[in-house]
């Protein structure tokens, strides 16, 4: 027995030097093998540290450039809603200042400016609207001090700059050529300030054009009458606060001036300026085509009555469409520069207004038409109900 254990003990030991010798193949071949991951002869590699170092790929640049421009996509919308809310707030804040100059120069002359403003002649000639009245009041002494407002040198015109050698006046002309009035405009507007004036002969002569226009009343107040065919045919009406002159037969206009007392409906329930912010759309052609139908009708904040049988009205509305028309064919818009050009603006929903006691309202386009007739006129009689 011990001679066969004997025996079997160098069979043993040769098993152990097969188990190391297989073993030591074995952690050679794991050695091998983690050392062929790595190019030695890369100048990358390093001895001391084996972290090896990528790059983006195309594919992964393309996924990030992905995700900035949904992030973008998806934050560009606030960003504009940012923007126009600021726009239409300084809007509102233009109207509040114009509003409350209304009532400086109510304090000091115990009546509103008048809507149109001409003197008495035996030709045609053309007026200034309540804006020149109310520059003081805006802060713009100065402007005020250079208008010439007698036209005694231009036959009686004094608020048509344009066409200038027939029937304009070059003093004011130059006196407001390069004046730029912010609080006339509305930023949120699209429209240009500058318009070539309509038969001008002077280039970059015409005064801005504002954004806002006076509220002459509506159309089925008491006074309210057609306009005659000559220029486009409308409605005319002086049932508001800034009034357009009265027609007197042949060249002759009275300028009519509007005190608080007669407001009987209320201030604060009667407009005095409202907004016209946006462009019109003319259909007649069969594509839509954008037209600038502001009340000034692009002869500039300084145009007032004509005075002549036309009746035609500058820088004033007459209240026949709903809040936002924005139909170049609406009634009394197109054609010579009619007297109705609707309340709109190039705000979502609505337009805003000053109220005759200084407040600024925003008026929703689905606002009954009643109602918007009953801001227009100061003395109908007829209950409003407006929310605070």
């Amino acid at each position: 027995m011990e001679g066969d254990a004997l025996a079997r003990e160098p069979e043993c030991d040769q098993s152990r030097e097969r188990v190391l010798i297989t073993n030591n193949k074995k952690l050679k071949t794991v050695l091998l093998f983690r050392i062929s991951r790595f190019d030695l002869n890369s100048p990358g590699f390093s001895m001391r540290s084996r972290k090896s170092h990528h790059g983006f790929t195309l594919v992964e640049l393309l996924v990030v450039i992905a995700i900035i421009g949904i992030l973008v996509a998806l934050l560009m919308p606030a960003v504009q809603g940012a923007r126009e809310a600021s726009r239409r707030l300084q809007c509102h804040n233009h109207l509040k200042q114009i509003g409350l100059a209304l009532h400086t120069y109510h304090a000091m002359h115990q009546v509103f400016p008048a809507g149109g403003m001409i003197r008495q002649t035996s030709q045609i000639r053309y007026g200034h609207p309540w804006w020149v009245a109310l520059l003081p009041a805006l802060e713009q002494q100065a402007v005020y001090d250079r208008f010439d407002q007698t036209g005694n040198a231009y036959a009686g015109t004094t608020g048509w700059t344009g066409n200038v050698g027939t029937l304009g006046n070059t003093h004011n002309q130059q006196a407001v050529a390069n004046v730029d009035i912010s609080l006339m405009t509305c930023p949120s507007s699209p429209l240009p300030k500058i318009v070539p004036e309509r038969g001008a002969r002077l280039q970059g002569a015409t005064p801005i054009s504002s954004t806002y226009t006076g509220v002459s009343g509506a159309t089925d107040h008491s006074t309210a009458a057609n306009k005659p065919g000559l220029g486009g045919a409308g409605r005319l009406s002086w049932g508001g606060v800034l009034v357009d002159t009265e027609y007197l037969g042949g060249f002759h206009r009275r300028t009519i001036h509007i005190s608080d007392a007669m407001v009987t409906d209320g201030t604060s329930y009667t407009m005095a300026v409202a907004e016209q912010s946006d462009w019109c759309i003319d259909y007649s052609s069969g594509s839509p085509v954008l037209e600038d139908c502001r009340s000034d009708c692009q002869c500039g904040w300084t145009m007032g009555p004509a005075g002549d049988h036309s009746r035609r009205i500058f820088n004033l509305t007459v209240v026949l469409h709903p809040v936002n028309e924005k139909s170049f064919q609406a009634f009394g818009v197109s054609a010579n520069c009619g007297p109705n050009s609707p309340i709109q603006s190039a705000h979502a929903g609505g337009a805003s207004v000053a109220m005759a006691d200084g407040s600024v309202r925003f008026l929703a386009e689905t606002m009954a038409l009643q109602t918007l007739y009953n801001l227009a006129n100061r003395n109908d009689g007829n209950p409003i109900s407006l929310d605070p």
